[in-house]
């Protein structure tokens, strides 16, 4: 299966996909260190005033590639009648043109809603592992990142790594000190277009996170008591729902809280939806090789192809069956959300 890997073709393509479907399209620009063309793009079909189901990709950057297929695919053949129909298209338009996870400011959007600030001081622990400050420095700390997972255990390790940290602005999992302006636009879109619903569904779509080809779909219990109860009726499956307790880590600042807030009447359902790729240590030196090279090379210029190939094996591998079962689940939740939405009593 061909999945697009530029993104200003793979927007291009979305645009006529959404156009020859016959929704409204619209977009904003967020440029950032001389890159111009950068948008989030935005498919609108008002249908029930009252219901609505929004399909979103490219949060993480790179893996929006995956998410700009299934958007195409289920543009190509949407059902009649329903709730209203909002299609994102790269809400992180720089990550995903630069292959890159986080955005111009070097900000993981989905740990970037911080509403106060972020305590990780274990991350240090991890810091010449993680962010490098040279070529030797990138390997010597394997070994650095080795001796601080054996002294904090697996839990520990797993959430100073990834949970989110605010004060190494180069670093990767960095949460920013502020809201950014990608997730502003989309909190702007909301208001303005699906002011007044009572029932929304979103589903974000991510790779890179758990087994080769499998499928993981968080909900966020704490804030949405019913949702795992909700999606399980959807999906015909038990959302996996990320537990500290259950040795999961939690994130700070999740994206999700900047939707939610957008339309603080409606009652808001939110899956996230993440393919899994290659092992947790081979999507994790991809993003430290990547983010060591973006910290060192001209602002605003593409990687060299060794890095962009890199992160595309982790976020996007070319094999054909993990391509055909991971597009084939997203149209699938998809289409059993806008049923199930569709049949929600108000």
């Amino acid at each position: 299966m061909n999945i697009e890997t530029d993104y200003a073709h793979a927007r291009e393509l979305f645009v006529q996909a959404a156009e020859s479907a016959g929704l409204r399209t619209f977009r904003n620009r967020v440029p950032y260190e001389g890159v111009s063309e950068l948008y989030i793009d935005f498919a609108l079909e008002k249908r029930d005033p009252d219901r609505a189901l929004v399909l979103l990709s490219g949060t993480h950057g790179i893996e929006g590639y995956a998410g700009s297929h299934i958007q195409r695919e289920l543009l190509s053949a949407l059902p009649a009648g329903g709730p209203t129909l909002l299609f994102v298209h790269a809400v992180n338009p720089y990550g995903m043109a630069l292959y890159r996870r986080a955005n111009g400011n070097n900000v993981d959007l989905n740990r970037s809603f911080n509403l106060a600030p972020v305590q990780n001081p274990d991350y240090d622990y991890f810091d010449t592992y993680l962010n490098p400050k040279s070529g030797l420095q990138f390997y010597t700390g394997l070994a650095a990142g080795a001796f601080a997972q054996w002294r904090l255990g697996k839990f520990r390790t797993r959430q100073a790594v990834a949970s989110g940290q605010m004060h190494a602005p180069h670093g990767i999992f960095f949460t920013g000190k502020e809201i950014q302006r990608e997730v502003k636009v989309v909190q702007d879109v909301l208001r303005t277009h699906l002011a007044g619903v009572k029932h929304l569904t979103m589903i974000d779509l991510h790779t890179g996170l758990g087994e080769f080809g499998g499928e993981m779909l968080f909900v966020d219990h704490d804030r949405e008591t019913d949702s795992p109860a909700y999606f399980e009726k959807c999906f015909g499956r038990r959302p996996d729902v990320a537990d500290p307790s259950e040795g999961a880590y939690s994130i700070h600042g999740r994206i999700s809280d900047g939707f939610r807030k957008a339309l603080p009447e409606a009652k808001m359902r939110y899956c996230l939806q993440e393919f899994g790729t290659l092992s947790a240590g081979k999507v994790l030196n991809a993003l430290r090789r990547e983010n060591f090279d973006w910290r060192f090379r001209p602002a605003g210029t593409l990687p060299p192809d060794s890095i962009r190939n890199e992160m595309l094996d982790a976020f996007l591998p070319a094999d054909p069956a993990w391509r055909s079962k991971i597009v084939g689940l997203g149209k699938q939740r998809w289409a059993q959300a806008w049923k199930t939405l569709s049949e929600t009593p108000l």
